[in-house]
């Protein structure tokens, strides 16, 4: 038995030795049955909770899968035209150096199998048909499934978000509103994407999975709806806009937001947003008079991660609209 299994024991031992002790000290029988009531009854709950958390882990595992098999690899939309910044942080990406490869559908342990099957390409030549190689560079366009558990279930842990209005600014594939869906209780969750392609891929599997109860999907531009970011209690930005639009259009977009958010809103974003705005150079706006950052601590262990793993979760960012 290794020793992961041991502490488990030991663990499971010391629970049955307490719940020993607790039923020697009390006092007659009409105790023991009451606390007898008591434990069968939260037990109960324990137990529907788990096969909830469980029948949720399959459905979003069926999405993924459902969502695979109508996507390429690169989980790009048709004619869909991708702009590389011309950041510090992409310094030596380009077209022929970069591949797209969606973490809401495969984690790097997925990708690692993908390149070792050969139906994804880790390197490229730096000299055409020699032995000069290079490693590709990966991005994704959506969040990983840890880091969408991670805002839902510790981000926004503590907070009453059974009467919020959750907004997503650029689904894409609909991760967010999926996790927020099983993992959450937050009244509404609206995605607003510009692609048609995605947005009527998304609809496709609210419809199919019966969430449209709690979740809405709206294809357009989101600088048309100015009242989404006035009714949203929370709103979410993955990394939504330098990829897709010109630093012009980039500083229309966040002056727009930085507009039409009312305060206390809470932002969360991925990277930083402060970082965002620099390299979209928007100098009109003042970060600190728009919004104040929470400092979130991870509730693992570091060891208890990839080093990826780590990294990617080091890139959510909260902020509160003031």
């Amino acid at each position: 038995m290794n020793d992961k299994n041991v502490f488990k024991e030991d663990k499971l031992n010391y629970a049955k030795s307490s719940f020993l002790k607790i039923i020697n000290s009390l006092d007659n029988s009409d105790q023991i049955k009451q606390f007898n009531e008591f434990v069968n009854n939260y037990l109960a709950k324990e137990i529907e909770d788990i096969d909830d958390f469980s029948k949720n882990n399959a459905i979003l595992e069926e999405i993924k899968d459902k969502l695979r098999n109508k996507l390429s690899i690169t989980a790009e939309a048709p004619n869909e035209n991708i702009i590389i910044p011309e950041t510090t942080d992409y310094e030596g990406y380009t077209k022929e150096t970069t591949v797209n490869v969606d973490a809401f559908l495969y984690s790097d342990k997925d990708v690692e199998e993908l390149g070792l099957n050969g139906q994804l390409k880790n390197y490229y030549c730096t000299d055409c048909g020699s032995k000069n190689v290079e490693s590709l560079n990966f991005i994704s366009h959506s969040a990983s499934i840890l880091q969408l558990r991670y805002i839902f279930e510790h981000v926004l842990n503590g907070i009453k978000i059974n009467d919020k209005i959750v907004l997503d600014i650029g689904s894409r594939l609909g991760g967010v509103l999926y996790v927020g869906y099983l993992f959450s209780s937050a009244r509404k969750l609206i995605g607003i994407e510009l692609n048609q392609f995605f947005a009527n891929l998304q609809r496709e599997i609210i419809q199919e999975y019966n969430m449209s109860d709690r979740l809405e999907i709206i294809q357009d531009d989101i600088m048309n709806h100015p009242q989404l970011l006035q009714t949203a209690d929370i709103i979410i930005m993955n990394n939504v806009f330098q990829f897709f639009h010109s630093i012009p259009i980039q500083q229309a977009i966040w002056s727009f937001m930085r507009a039409n958010t009312k305060p206390s809103t809470l932002i969360i974003t991925c990277p930083d947003l402060k970082e965002q705005l620099v390299d979209a150079n928007c100098t009109n706006i003042d970060f600190d008079k728009w919004v104040k950052e929470i400092k979130l601590k991870i509730p693992y262990k570091k060891s208890q991660l990839t080093e990826d793993d780590w990294e990617d979760l080091k890139l959510i960012y909260l902020y509160e609209v003031l």
